[in-house]
């Protein structure tokens, strides 16, 4: 590939805005990002303009790629080749959406360990994936379809080293029951310290980060005091948590579409269904916990829960828009997509950014400026993986 000089009129590089940008870029990787005035272009570069507003390619932390809702399915070999070329396609529906890395939290029978292998060999285009295959959840608890059951420390322990020995980048724990599961408090936790003290440690010692599904306070609670690396939903933490979350550095991931889109999608459908209604009534408590976190600095990771009831691919950069709405600027917002996702996905030496020595990775998006107008995101967009367009 020879040199490519992008030029265009605003890039927002991850760190700042640049006006009337350029970008050098040799190879898939990037050799110089600034103002056009500053940045040279060689003789031997094509020149490139770019329609848009340019942003590093969006991170989403949270999906599920394969088979995170689906009760009694069948799993015969004909229906698991029919389920992996459905992950390999929710892959790519996430990059249409802008998304160039994701992190799969949970699939049946740990099929997006493939998906992830077949992007990651160039048998398939996709975005970067990284993948838990199978959570550990412990018997009868919530996410049984898309875990390993474990109960007890030890039983934790071997669960968290067999997942890792199976090709799992990161270990997902279901650490509490959803919005709507029966028992003491809204997400009732499902862990003893014990266990979850044990999983931390086990997973860290291994050097796989830990996230948690966590809805209800205690579960949260318990998970960052053993010291998980995220929390994913947090619909019900308290300012104290969310104080020692800003003091260690845990990040959340709040998922908004998730809750979203079962009422958006799920009461059109079935408007008396109690499960969608519940998640009605949290909706507003969910984005006040977004907020408050980011007023504390808590670190955010963008993620969306892609895959969940309802919750469609093609549609993950509408996150951006909810954070907005819950009350996040849209550079704080495009700075969870990018900075903080790549940060926690430890994706920061190649995504991310746009700076020198990382992938020339970008979304241009067509639609406005979403600086100025988040629902700009919605828009049309074009999207380079490697220097190279793909939509």
């Amino acid at each position: 590939m020879s040199k490519v000089y992008y030029t265009g009129r605003k890039l927002f590089n991850g760190r700042e805005i640049i006006e009337n940008f350029a970008l050098l870029a040799e190879d898939g990787k990037l050799l110089a990002v600034g103002r056009e005035s500053e940045v040279a272009c060689p003789a031997d570069a094509v020149r490139t303009p770019l329609e848009g507003v340019v942003t590093p390619g969006l991170i989403d932390c949270h999906v599920h790629l394969i088979g995170s809702d689906m009760d009694g399915m069948d799993v015969s070999p004909r229906a698991t080749a029919r389920l992996i070329c459905e992950g390999l396609r929710n892959a790519n529906l996430l990059l249409s959406a802008g998304v160039v890395a994701c992190r799969d939290l949970g699939s049946i029978e740990g099929y997006s360990l493939g998906v992830r292998d077949a992007i990651d060999q160039g048998t398939v285009r996709g975005p970067k994936v990284q993948t838990t295959g199978l959570a550990v959840c412990v018997t009868g608890g919530h996410g049984g379809r898309i875990g390993l059951e474990c109960d007890g420390a030890d039983e934790i322990v071997k669960g968290v080293r067999t997942i890792i020995k199976n090709g799992a980048d990161v270990v997902k724990i279901m650490a509490s029951g959803g919005v709507n599961s029966p028992g003491p408090e809204p997400g009732p936790c499902e862990l003893t310290e014990a266990e979850f003290s044990a999983g931390v440690e086990a997973a860290h010692a291994m050097g796989r980060k830990v996230a948690i599904h966590a809805h209800g306070n205690t579960a949260i609670r318990r998970g960052v005091w053993a010291g998980v690396d995220s929390v994913e939903h947090g619909v019900f933490m308290t300012e104290d948590i969310m104080d020692e979350m800003a003091r260690r550095g845990t990040y959340l991931v709040p998922t908004l579409s998730a809750p979203y889109y079962a009422v958006e999608e799920g009461l059109r459908q079935d408007p008396d269904n109690p499960d969608h209604l519940r998640s009605k009534s949290v909706i507003q408590r969910h984005r006040d916990v977004l907020k408050q976190c980011a007023e504390k600095g808590v670190p955010i990771a963008f993620g969306t829960d892609a895959g969940n009831t309802f919750d469609p691919y093609d549609k993950a950069n509408f996150e951006l828009v909810l954070m907005v709405e819950a009350g996040l600027t849209p550079l704080e917002a495009f700075t969870s997509a990018t900075v903080g996702a790549a940060d926690l996905m430890d994706l920061s030496g190649s995504l991310g950014t746009l700076e020198a020595g990382k992938n020339a990775t970008f979304v241009c998006w067509q639609g406005g400026d979403p600086f100025e107008d988040i629902r700009s995101v919605t828009g049309a967009r074009e999207i380079y993986l490697d220097g190279r367009k793909v939509q």
